[in-house]
Parts: structure tokens; sequence; C-alpha cells
């Protein structure tokens, strides 16, 4: 029993072995795990902001437009004394008129042959108290064969007139400017009726009609651009100015007096002007476009230590690009623009 019980434990110990040998050289077959890795650390990108340091400037409020060269001496020419039919226009538009020059007529009829034919009667009350005077006639008979002689003079003397009213000179040396093309021969024209305009082409001022004039006033001074160049010119008429019984069309324009003209400017030459109605300099200024403005509150974004924050800022002068700031900005801050 004693042998077969060795036999046994040497035979079981040489089972545990080979079943543990087996067991050890089995787990070689299964794959190694693999060792978890942390994640990467992943950097959150820059932010970058597009900025501009705040600065002090020059800010100007200004008004300005276009305007044209017109005569500032310029002439109605009409009929005073009396209306009636055309016969005829001598001038157009464009024409240089001396002062005396016959400008247009009126239809007079038969006028002037009543006025040859009483030429003839005036002679003849003439020759008559000469041939009574010679024939030794009293001197009752003198005197009215006299007030024939006088009587006929002045019914002369009217038809003459007659003729002069019907005819329009020019009362000074110019330029036609305007003329009545609605009119011709034949056509009615009341009297006081404008027919013809005549301007000095010498005397010139620059003018505007614009609907935003209110802000002009008589005296301001004027920067006008006439081919690159700037010359320096002074409101001397505005709509306030202009008297409650004058042309309708002067109620609406603004006249400037540019005194150093270049030569080749003339009666209808255009050129550009502006005004400047308000001007603040050493102050903050900044784009409007980087003024916030929501609800009445007026802020802009600065940049402090990197971040971006808001700031209420109170705002001056204001134009259609900048805007100067009063208070809450000081030079050298950062303002973001984006």
């Amino acid at each position: 029993m004693d042998g077969i019980s060795v036999k046994a434990k040497i035979a079981a110990v040489f089972i545990v072995c080979a079943f543990f040998s087996i067991f050890m050289s089995g787990c070689y077959l299964f794959p190694e795990e693999e060792k978890v890795l942390a994640p990467p650390l992943v950097e959150p990108p820059k932010i970058t902001y597009n900025v501009m340091k705040v600065k002090r400037g020059t800010i100007e409020e200004k008004i300005g437009g276009s305007g044209t060269f017109v005569s500032v001496e310029q002439e109605n020419m009409f009929f005073k004394h009396r209306g009636g039919r055309l016969k005829a226009i001598h001038v157009k538009i464009g024409d240089v008129v001396q002062k005396g020059d016959l400008l247009a007529e009126l239809d007079t009829g038969t006028l002037e042959n009543e006025i040859q034919q009483q030429k003839i009667r005036l002679q003849q009350t003439r020759l008559r108290y000469t041939q009574m005077k010679e024939a030794g006639a009293d001197k009752y008979s003198l005197s009215i064969a006299a007030y024939d002689i006088e009587l006929a003079r002045l019914q002369l003397k009217n038809l003459e007139r007659e003729l002069e009213e019907a005819k329009l000179y020019s009362n000074m040396d110019g330029t036609v400017v305007y003329v009545d093309t609605r009119l011709g021969e034949g056509d009615y024209i009341n009297a006081y009726s404008t027919l013809i305009r005549i301007a000095d082409p010498a005397k010139l001022q620059l003018q505007y009609s614009g609907k935003d004039n209110s802000q002009l006033k008589v005296g301001m001074k004027v920067d006008v651009s006439i081919k690159n160049q700037v010359y320096e010119g002074e409101i001397i008429m505005t709509p306030d100015t202009v008297p409650a019984d004058a042309e309708e069309s002067l109620k609406n324009i603004v006249r400037i007096n540019v005194p150093e003209l270049p030569d080749d400017v003339k009666m209808g030459s255009y050129a550009q002007f502006s005004v400047t109605l308000d001007k603040r300099e050493n102050v903050i200024v900044l784009p409007r476009n980087v003024v916030r403005n929501y609800m009445g509150r007026r802020y802009v974004q600065v940049l402090e230590d990197g971040l971006k924050k808001e700031r209420d800022v109170q705002v001056g002068l204001e134009t259609s690009t900048d805007v100067e700031i009063i208070k809450g900005l000081e030079e050298g801050e950062e303002v973001v623009v984006n």
C-alpha cells in the first residue's frame, strides 16, 4: 500500500506540474493588451482683433455743393408804355449788345405814314402864318395861325412818341442771356412783360439753389474749387436776406462772391464750394462706424489685457465719417474696429 501511495503521489505531482506547464505556456496565446494613452492637450485658437490706437486730431463739419456763375448786373427788357403785337425781335441769346441798340419792335400799323402826313400839316401851318404875316393880317388872325402851328407840332410830337414807345432799346452794355422764345412775329405782348434779359458778363457771382441752405449765413467764408484750384469767397446773399417782394427765382438761392476769379470763368461756368460750419482741433476722433449706437446708448469696444470689453462714451461733433469723443476714452488706448 505504501509503495502504491508513493507512486500515486509522484504521479499526481507530475500531472500538476504538467498542467501548470501547459497553463503557463497557454498564457502566451492571448494578445497583450495595449496601454491606454492620455489624450493630447489641445490649445484653444488665439483670438485676434483688428484694433486702432486712439489718437487726437481735427474734425470738421462742412456743407457744400455745386453752383453756376451768373451775372450780378442784369436787366429785364420790356415795353413800358404799351402792349401790342410783335413786329420783330432783333437779337438772340448770346448776342453782345451796346447801350442804345434796338432789341425789338411792336407793329405800329399806319403810324409812320400818319407821322409823315402830320409833318406836312405842320409845314402848311407855318407857311400859312408866314403868308398872313406878309399880307399884313391883324394880330388876332396871326395869333390863331400861331396856335395852329403849335397844335400841329404837338400832334406830330405825340405820334413820334408813340412810334418810339413801340421800339425796345438796350439800356446797358452786355450779353443777351434770355429771349422769350414763346413769342414771335404777330404775337401779342403786354406792357411790362419781360421779353429780353441782358447781363454784364464781367460781374459774376457763384449761385447755388440747393434745398439744404438753411445753415448758410451771410458773411460765411467759402472755399470755391475751380479746375482743381481753390479760391476764397464769401456768402453775400441767402434766402433769409431776400426781400419779400423780390422775384420768386431769388427766394431759394445763395450768392457767393469770389473776388479773384480766373479769366476763363464765364457766365454758366460750374464750380464746387464748401463751407466749414464747425471745427474742433486736438480732440479724440474716431471713425463713425467704430462708435456703436443701441437704443440711444453710445459705446465702443476696447481691448484690455487681450480681452474685448464694451465702454460707454460721450460724443460731441459728428460728421458723415467721423465722431468726436468727449468722454470715455484716453489717447493711446486700443479700440476694436471689426
